[in-house]
């Protein structure tokens, strides 16, 4: 599975075109981190995407009432930016279910 997204790193690392413009992905400074959880909020001038993990597996009714999340990462976009994130994640979505099957929630 790692092959797989590395592959799919090196891959948009090479570059891509999109509506004829060239667009080559720098990788040098990128960092990986896991999430297993995200939540989004907005005010009028930007979106604030929120990353982090909770460790809440398992447990009996009453411990599944609250979850602690550990958040880890915070990215800040303009309205633009999340909307253009919004349609690529839709399209990566059907792509993935398209291969491998429905993704339930």
């Amino acid at each position: 599975m790692a092959d797989d997204k590395d592959n799919i790193v090196a891959k948009a690392a090479e570059g891509a075109t999109i509506n004829g413009m060239s667009i080559n992905w720098d990788d040098a400074k990128m960092e990986s981190v896991y999430a297993n959880i995200g939540t989004a909020t907005a005010n009028r001038e930007e979106f604030f995407l929120l990353f982090g993990t909770h460790q809440n597996w398992r447990g009996t009714e009453a411990e599944r009432k609250a979850v602690d999340v550990e958040l880890s990462k915070r990215i800040v976009m303009s309205p633009f930016a999340a909307k253009r994130l919004a349609i690529i994640l839709q399209h990566s979505i059907k792509a993935y279910e398209d291969q491998f099957g429905e993704v339930k929630l």
